[in-house]
């Protein structure tokens, strides 16, 4: 029976008895059935706690601007299957992903994938089929175990590294660190976008003999008061700042500049500043008068860096703008450390259930809100985002910002809400 997209994700999904099992044997052998190990484009690898979704929009805009076939993978998608394949900024059709998903069950005979394995190997399907210039695959998990690392990259790049995933990845950043520093290549170009990187990576970079390249030793940023200049090489000035981190900008300049690709510094200036994506800080357009936005911050360090964000808002609007929350977050996170980055820049905090795997109730970030520091009055707990909205919506006026924000099931839930 041919099956549809959501039919083969059902599938997909009882297949193995785990939605994630690190480890590379089993997508390796199927791999190899289909020639998905190597790749006649330049392939770059981005692995990062934070960071990794945001340095491949650039990337994906620079090259793109510079003439190029351009194919990116990405996860998780926060509305459509398709998000997480794109190429030259174009989702693939339902039936194409059907087709690669197709190939896949054949290659693997009797072995056992699961769901992020079966995916990855459908898309790489897809960018083997269309003959990209440059593929830029995003670690789904860590990095020395991660499905995309089985493929042989060009370019290896960490973007920061913070605590999360530690049932995976281990409890403290050197840990995280090694995994990461997994998808680095002996006597290849690895960029660290950390500014600050455990000593495991920096060992393991040296005992593989990585070609490193390090953020403030090799290749360096600075912020003016309107715009920011970026030193590597060659020194580019007059950069245009973004909605997304400066950090991340930075370290896809450094991957251009390992590329050696020589292109002119106004089609840098112009690719950083029209890189977007979404649920990073993405402004909805809405009939509310309020400024409303998105984004997926799920850990103290995204958190801090969003934190950093909303006080540039907030001081943009004036002395009379106030900060209405909407939160949802995973039970496996670090809640109270993500209140903890944020809880001083909100005025008016609403908390929300998560239906879906591993979501938190809004009495369990209740719980977690009450150990946190800057705890403000005004909190609520509602069943949904909807329900959320609908009762935030009628406090808010012009002067003030709603941010929406935690687990991508949070953004998704809105989108799907307003968009309805």
């Amino acid at each position: 029976m041919q099956k549809n997209l959501n039919e083969w994700l059902s599938y997909i999904e009882q297949l193995h008895p785990s939605e994630i099992e690190l480890g590379l044997t089993r997508i390796s052998k199927v791999a190899k059935n289909l020639d998905l190990i190597k790749f006649d484009a330049k392939v770059i690898t981005v692995a990062g706690t934070n960071g990794k979704g945001t340095t491949c929009a650039f990337l994906e805009e620079i090259l793109i601007q510079a003439g190029y076939k351009v194919g990116v993978y990405s996860s998780p998608h926060i509305q459509r299957y398709t998000e997480r394949l794109r190429i030259n900024h174009r989702e693939l059709s339902e039936s194409e992903h059907c087709l690669a998903l197709s190939k896949v069950e054949t290659a693997r005979g009797v072995t056992s994938l699961s769901y992020f394995e079966y995916v990855t190997l459908g898309c790489l399907q897809l960018l083997k089929q269309a003959h990209c210039d440059f593929i830029l695959l995003e670690v789904g998990l860590g990095g020395r175990l991660d499905a995309t690392n089985m493929v042989e990259s060009d370019i290896s790049v960490v973007t920061t590294i913070g605590i999360d995933h530690i049932d995976w990845l281990g409890d403290d950043r050197d840990k995280i660190a090694f995994e990461k520093a997994g998808v680095f290549r002996g006597n290849k170009p690895a960029i660290c976008g950390e500014l600050n990187p455990p000593q495991s990576l920096i060992e393991h970079a040296q005992n593989i003999s990585a070609d490193i390249i390090y953020a403030n030793k090799d290749f360096y940023y600075q912020e003016q008061e309107n715009s920011w200049s970026w030193t590597g090489k060659k020194t580019i000035t007059g950069l245009s700042k973004t909605l997304m981190p400066i950090q991340n900008a930075s370290t896809a300049l450094a991957v251009i500049e390992a590329l050696n690709l020589n292109l002119a510094d106004s089609l840098i200036r112009k690719s950083l500043q029209q890189a977007k994506l979404a649920g990073r800080l993405q402004k909805m357009e809405m009939s509310e008068p309020v400024d409303i936005y998105l984004d997926v911050a799920h850990n103290p360090q995204s958190a801090q860096y969003l934190a950093s964000q909303i006080k540039k808002l907030r001081a943009d609007k004036g002395e009379n703008c106030k900060v209405f929350a909407i939160i949802g977050m995973l039970k496996d996170k670090d809640i109270t450390g993500t209140f903890d980055q944020i809880n001083e820049q909100i005025d008016d905090c609403n908390l929300i259930s998560l239906d879906c795997y591993r979501g938190a109730t809004s009495q369990i970030l209740f719980e977690y809100y009450q150990a946190s520091k800057n705890k403000q009055d005004e909190v609520n707990c509602f069943e949904n985002v909807e329900s959320a909205y609908k009762s935030v919506i009628n406090k808010v006026r012009s002067s003030d910002i709603l941010i929406i924000f935690g687990s991508f099931y949070t953004v998704s839930d809105f989108l799907t809400f307003s968009q309805g």
